[in-house]
């Protein structure tokens, strides 16, 4: 390429993103942070959004401003004299004209870096970036992410110096082949919107641990999984559990894991006694600790059981949402929601339809409150794309690796309302075997579609999930209510069956006939029902929704773009009728 052309490259260059097509970083970058001493880099960071990917075009990250003979030349940015943004947030929520803004936004800042000890390693962590991401330090790139809801981890050892500078492209389109693809129900928020972090570790340290009780009935076994990165086999690994009285060393193997079972009694954690332990996992200079608790949950033919007692799951959905924040929530916001949801009634949350922040399951740990959590494997999908396929098992296993401690965690969702396919059956069984290979002490469940016309549940995939879930709406989206009982009677299973949503649109403060659509009065009489008839068919029933949140589907003058079937408003103080109507058939059972 001659000089001219090169000067011009930008312009004439179509394919200029292939230089910057790397692999994706995916669940194997992933290290465990629990008790680690951390570095935030969060706070004030400069922002642009680039409406034409101007960044990638003209190569930005290069910094490149004095021309051959070192003098000042003209450039189309000046980092630090853009304007200022709040990380973590989402952008939509800064500027109002970046309210609809879909495409990429580049956030960029200076931070000072001082080396503590030789041969120690350094690791960047950014909690969820939507959709997809690259990073650069120091002009160079060196990591690449998609998925908007879980956390990825690039190495920095040997590229930090006294002062840098981080670039992270962010990219929220909606595009056809991703997880969630073009067309779903919520708000699209762009940017950096969790905690963004650098982690130290010595040269071997511990990448990952799973302590958890073993799912043999007993309540009194507790597995150990631990995997080291640089140790040599044979090498110790020492557990630590004192209120239990365990310090026991377990031997790393060849593929740099260690694992065992130890025998125990520990008092098992539920909603009702969230019982946690503090572990201490130790390995040469490095060392984990976490809070843990240990309970079992199994299906058993048509019924649930935790710790040996059947539950009946008093659920609600709930999605990640706050006027003031977005989906960057406070601690003290996620801590708000659940304890709304314990004051309702409930034993467990649906955290539809995306990962939600870790924060939410320790303190669900803590507060003492099942979760659900899923992926958005939501409506229609690429079923047969590969790499759509990759996509959704990298963030299922980001997932799974993330939160797996936490003994809130009781079910994995693997998909939300997508059409039988020979396809999506592949896909979704893919997923589940996913699921039960990384983690054997929780179930699976999707919320799959009923077939209308013959008034059945008839999915392909009910024969390999764990729990049966249908979303139906029927005094709503169907008028009538028989219909519901029609389809439990002609759908004959052998595990369990929950109404993963169920619900109607009320809006606040609009009074009328228990028949008038929209009121208060509609929503409260359509759980009523809904009550009396699935009662004596359904292992669990999960009211959609705690609160109403943004929806730009909700079209509807009397929605104003939100969803309004939450059972508060979308202050989340303000209760409406059927709140009563769910706390009252909670308390009965």
């Amino acid at each position: 390429m001659g000089r001219m052309e090169k000067e011009y490259d930008h312009l004439l260059n179509l394919d200029y993103e292939r230089d910057y097509r790397i692999p994706f970083t995916g669940a194997d970058s992933l290290i465990a942070t629990a008790g680690r001493k951390i570095e935030k880099l969060d706070g004030i960071w400069n922002f642009s959004a680039d409406v034409y990917e101007t960044f990638l075009r003209k190569r930005f990250f290069e910094e490149d401003t004095k021309d051959e003979k070192g003098r000042d030349k003209p450039v189309d940015f000046d980092f630090d004299h853009w304007e200022e943004v709040r990380v973590p947030s989402n952008w939509n929520l800064q500027k109002e004209k970046y309210w609809f803004f879909e495409g990429s936004g580049i956030y960029t800042r200076k931070f000072k870096f001082w080396k503590r000890s030789d041969g120690e390693r350094v690791f960047l962590r950014i909690g969820a970036a939507n959709y997809e991401s690259r990073v650069w330090i120091n002009g160079e790139l060196i990591g690449r992410h998609r998925g908007g809801f879980t956390p990825f981890i690039l190495e920095l050892t040997g590229k930090l110096k006294e002062e840098n500078r981080i670039i992270v492209q962010v990219n929220n389109e909606r595009k056809l082949e991703q997880i969630p693809s073009i067309n779903y129900d919520w708000f699209n928020y762009g940017g950096l919107y969790r905690s963004i972090e650098l982690i130290r570790t010595p040269q071997a340290f511990i990448r990952d641990f799973k302590v958890f009780l073993e799912p043999d009935g007993t309540g009194k076994t507790i597995g150990v999984k631990v995997r080291i990165d640089g140790a040599s086999q044979g090498d110790p690994v020492r557990l630590e559990i004192p209120e239990l009285g365990i310090g026991q060393d377990f031997s790393v193997d060849s593929q740099g894991q260690a694992e065992g079972r130890i025998e125990a009694s520990p008092e098992l954690w539920s909603p009702d006694s969230p019982k946690l332990y503090r572990v201490r996992l130790s390995f040469g200079e490095d060392s984990v600790e976490d809070e843990i608790g240990f309970r079992e949950f199994r299906v058993s033919g048509k019924k649930l059981f935790l710790n040996g007692q059947e539950v009946f799951l008093k659920g609600v959905c709930c999605h990640e949402e706050s006027l003031q924040n977005g989906r960057a929530l406070t601690l003290e916001e996620r801590e708000a929601v659940l304890q709304k949801a314990k004051a309702l009634g409930c034993n467990i949350m649906r955290l539809a339809h995306y990962p939600h922040s870790e924060q939410m399951a320790k303190l669900a740990d803590k507060i003492g409150m099942m979760l659900w959590e899923e992926i958005p494997v939501y409506w229609a999908l690429c079923f047969e794309n590969a790499g759509t396929y990759d996509d959704a098992r990298n963030q299922m296993t980001e997932l799974v690796q993330r939160d797996f401690n936490r003994a809130s965690v009781v079910i994995w969702g693997i998909g939300n309302e997508n059409p039988d396919t020979d396809s999506r059956l592949e896909f979704m069984r893919g997923l589940n075997d996913c699921c039960k290979t990384l983690d054997k002490t929780r179930l699976t469940a999707a919320a799959c579609l009923v077939n209308i016309d013959e008034m059945k549940i008839i999915d392909r995939l009910c024969q390999y999930i764990d729990i049966v879930a249908i979303n139906e709406y029927y005094g709503w989206y169907y008028r009538d209510y028989d219909g519901l009982r029609t389809i439990f009677e002609n759908s004959p299973m052998e595990k369990p069956i929950v109404i993963s949503e169920t619900g109607a649109d009320g809006i606040q403060g609009l009074f009328g006939d228990e028949e008038e659509l929209f009121t208060e009065n509609h929503q409260a009489k359509v759980y009523e029902k809904q009550f009396e008839i699935a009662d004596q068919y359904v292992a669990g029933v999960f009211p959609w929704i705690l609160f109403d949140f943004r929806s730009p589907v909700r079209l509807n003058p009397l929605q104003g773009s939100f969803n309004r079937k939450g059972l508060l408003g979308e202050d989340k103080d303000y209760k409406k009728m059927a709140y009563d109507v769910v706390k009252d058939y909670y308390s009965r059972k």
